[in-house]
């Protein structure tokens, strides 16, 4: 094997993740250490090999047979001695660049005899490859708890027709079917769920008598089985949800006479809940998303009417007795009751409402902007209560339409990627 720049062990198998296109944070659960430990190793790792991005070091751990390739067996390259080797080293650009050479001259011919479409049609032609129209709930839930679990989504009560329900419902997407489950033990609406290694975790909610609860229920998709955790310290509902390393981040929300400002942790481990610094603003109806080093939470509404504000909380700088709260992005308008998601490190948030009535998509790339940019969704899809589920590289999206009374999903492909080198033997 080729010089591998002294990288470690641990070294190399973060490098062989980050060539499947895992975040920090990803790597991080699979590894079972924090997205800043990750962070830590990729800094060394690019030092090491004088890379400056994960691109490059993806290729660098090709080239080195450090990394295996699609369809390329073991991805090692056996390179012959002496002169020959350095000239293989360069051999396989030789097809890439005829290729290029011969898309450009057959793009520029196309474009001299062919004027290009305009941008609204390229961006409709590309919005029909990444949209893609799904089986709908078997019965229309609003306000339920959705998470993904071993690539297949869970949707947990909910309120629909016949009010609030204890129904669980699963998804597959290799058969676009829906099947029934054990029915959660508390009906509840206007909640939450998130995944905790392998158990779905649903607090609060709002119940049958319209007033908000502090049961904890947690659910076993292996076993489809619900057992009680620790009550919260409050009843609520309408608050925002994010697990971040193991843990699970409660903000905000109702407790059935006002907003709440609180920031509550609860362990697993210790099946135990915490009080945090809470926010600045008390909020209800808000989104939060889970970062490499932080947890953003965003928009809501409170007694002032709907907002835009965005911040950063960072759970580390809590732990130690530091100010964890720090200004993020703000939206560009006041909104609540949306959906939001992360998926490779770039923040998707559709549906809600604001001062205008429901809002359009936007998109953050944290790492790359500084701005929300808006992008192009099917107008169908313009849903007050939305639910985003992200499979990478698939954001799954529950719409509920009250005219029509119906749940419909969709999955809208974030990304497109693939990487194919041709190896020379």
């Amino acid at each position: 094997m080729s010089d591998q720049n002294n990288l470690s062990a641990r070294e190399i198998e973060i490098l062989q993740l980050v060539a499947t296109g895992l975040t920090n944070r990803e790597i991080g659960q699979k590894l079972t250490i924090s997205p800043n430990t990750v962070k830590v190793h990729l800094s060394n790792i690019f030092e090491k090999i004088s890379v400056s991005s994960r691109t490059e070091a993806t290729l660098y751990g090709i080239e080195h047979g450090l990394v295996e390739v699609p369809g390329g067996g073991e991805g090692v390259i056996v390179q012959p001695p002496g002169w020959a080797q350095e000239l293989r080293k360069f051999a396989w650009l030789g097809i890439p660049l005829i290729l290029l050479l011969a898309a450009f001259l057959v793009t520029f011919t196309f474009n001299v005899l062919v004027p290009p479409p305009s941008p609204e049609i390229q961006a409709m032609a590309e919005l029909a490859e990444r949209w893609q129209e799904l089986a709908p709930m078997p019965v229309p839930r609003a306000g339920m708890a959705a998470a993904a679990y071993n690539g297949e989504i869970y949707a947990i009560a909910g309120e629909g027709p016949e009010g609030v329900s204890e129904a669980v419902f699963r998804y597959s997407p290799g058969t676009d079917t829906w099947v029934q489950l054990a029915d959660k033990p508390t009906p509840v609406s206007d909640v939450h769920g998130a995944l905790i290694g392998e158990k779905i975790y649903v607090p609060g909610g709002l119940g049958t008598d319209g007033r908000p609860t502090d049961v904890l229920e947690v659910y076993d998709p292996r076993q489809d089985v619900w057992t009680a955790g620790a009550r919260l310290p409050v009843a609520v509902s309408a608050y925002a949800l994010a697990d971040f390393e193991g843990q699970l981040y409660l903000f905000g929300g109702w407790d059935g006479a006002r907003m709440l400002d609180t920031v509550f942790v609860y362990d697993p481990q210790a099946d135990a809940w915490e009080a945090r610094t809470p926010m600045a603003l008390a909020r209800r109806d808000h989104g939060a998303v889970a970062l490499d080093d932080r947890i953003v939470v965003l928009g809501g509404r409170n007694q002032a009417g709907a907002l835009k504000d965005a911040v950063s909380y960072y759970p580390s700088r809590d732990a130690n007795g530091e100010d964890p709260w720090e200004d993020f992005v703000d939206l560009p308008e006041e909104r609540y009751g949306f959906g939001v998601a992360n998926v490779f490190d770039a923040i998707y948030l559709m549906g809600g409402t604001g001062e205008e009535g429901a809002e359009g998509p936007l998109t953050l790339n944290q790492v790359n902007e500084s701005t929300w940019q808006p992008f192009l969704l099917d107008t169908q899809k313009k849903s007050i209560n939305q639910i985003l589920i992200p499979i990478h590289p698939q954001i799954y999206i529950f719409s509920f339409v009250e005219e029509e009374m119906v749940t419909e999903l969709s999955a809208y492909r974030a990304y497109y990627y693939e990487i194919f080198i041709p190896l020379i033997r």
